[in-house]
């Protein structure tokens, strides 16, 4: 009986975002990329990554669809701050990929891990698209709740180009707007390290000043670990992801493979 009790404890934050960002979901901007992650808070002082992120959304399914593949090196350059450089790879249907953006993120660990009651950082990242040389800042909060058994996460981010926008002879307040609003959610039950079970949640609130949404992806994910000795480790996790919102790709899979070593 206390064992379902802790479960039920576990799960309802979950329940609770995914209610409220359920809630925005009305017609937005900007969808996620096929190679999105979600982020923790959590900075391992000193530690390397190697990382490759990448995924689809409605691949054979007309000229809407995309894949994408992001290769990234990170490093906790100090006990609570941590970087990591990448480059994005994409094509569309019926175009040759290309090296599309680069990006440089840094995430600032607020909290002292499992001191709190939630642990919390900043994330910050600055990227280059270099085909259509534009240039946008990524900025805003990141939380993580931690139970015996569920670990839950959720991101905030404020979306600002900085590059000119393009010239646009529309009505479309959206359409002139630098900023937007962005969010993800993830669960997962701890069944063992190498298979934990959960969920991911991928949306944007369009602009600050208009906080509507045409993007809301949810679906299955699962995630893993395996410790390879002298502290290296490597992990996993894939995604399953389908479309809530007439604007939002119908299908979307995703995975990111992570080697972690000192």
């Amino acid at each position: 009986m206390k064992q379902s009790k802790r479960r039920w404890l576990a799960v309802w934050p979950l329940s609770g975002l995914i209610g409220l960002v359920c809630t925005f979901a009305a017609p937005a901007t900007a969808v996620a990329g096929p190679a999105s992650v979600i982020y923790s808070p959590i900075v391992d002082y000193r530690e390397w990554e190697l990382e490759l992120k990448g995924g689809m959304f409605n691949w054979g399914h007309g000229d809407d669809g995309e894949r994408a593949a992001k290769l990234a090196f990170g490093y906790g350059l100090a006990p609570r701050w941590g970087i990591e450089v990448e480059a994005e790879y994409s094509q569309t249907p019926g175009n040759v990929a290309h090296v599309e953006e680069y990006e440089f993120e840094n995430i600032f660990q607020l909290t002292e891990h499992g001191e709190h009651w939630l642990d919390a950082g900043i994330f910050v990242e600055f990227e280059h698209n270099r085909l259509e040389n534009v240039n946008t800042l990524v900025l805003g909060p990141m939380f993580q709740k931690e139970t015996a058994h569920t670990q839950t996460n959720l991101n905030i981010h404020w979306v600002r180009r900085l590059s000119a926008l393009p010239r646009d002879d529309s009505d479309d307040d959206e359409a002139g707007s630098r900023n937007e609003l962005q969010y993800q959610v993830q669960w997962k039950y701890n069944l063992g390290p190498r298979f934990q079970p959960g969920m991911q949640v991928f949306g944007s609130l369009g602009s600050p000043g208009h906080l509507h949404s045409q993007e809301l992806s949810v679906g299955p994910a699962f995630f893993g670990v395996t410790r390879l000795g002298s502290g290296r480790k490597l992990r996993y996790d894939v995604a399953l992801l389908g479309g809530l919102t007439h604007d939002t790709p119908d299908t979307t899979i995703r995975f990111q493979l992570e080697y972690e070593f000192f």
